[in-house]
């Protein structure tokens, strides 16, 4: 457990600094292109969840996202110690932890990674998304890989 604490920590820590860096820098709603009609860094917060979805709902965000926090640390000790679950469980908690620090102090998640793909303007999305998404695609595979082993065994 210590592990994934460390790994949450951490994801935490830069997910927190990054988003400082921009809003000492950068002003909400500004645009800086890096590469032209590709990646731009926008600075924008989001009261929603994913593609600002149920924005405006900070209060009942908030406390679903608690209790997915606390009862991932429930489930977390009952699973196997190998380096892909401590990996997906530190990334998830750490994205989780992040993106709720933005959420309770400043009234929605700050974004700021923005990329357009053939002409589509994907939605503006920040480091602790990216490792909620990637903790969370790690944990399907490690289930779905559990459960052939299972159903091989039958």
């Amino acid at each position: 457990m210590k592990k994934i604490c460390a790994l949450a920590f951490i994801v935490t820590i830069l997910d927190q600094l990054i988003k400082y860096l921009f809003t000492t820098f950068m002003t909400l709603g500004e645009s800086v292109s890096f590469i032209p009609h590709f990646f731009s860094f926008t600075f924008v917060k989001n009261t929603g969840v994913a593609f600002s979805l149920f924005s405006g709902s900070q209060i009942p965000i908030i406390m679903l996202s608690i209790i997915v926090l606390f009862l991932l640390c429930v489930w977390i000790p009952k699973q196997k110690k190998d380096t892909w679950n401590l990996l997906s469980f530190g990334l998830l908690l750490g994205g989780i932890i992040g993106n709720l620090i933005d959420r309770i102090f400043r009234q929605g998640v700050l974004d700021y990674l923005d990329f357009e793909l053939l002409g589509y303007d994907a939605p503006i999305f920040n480091l602790a998304d990216i490792a909620v998404v990637v903790g969370s695609f790690l944990l399907l595979i490690i289930m779905w890989k559990e459960d052939k082993k299972c159903k091989n065994i039958l």
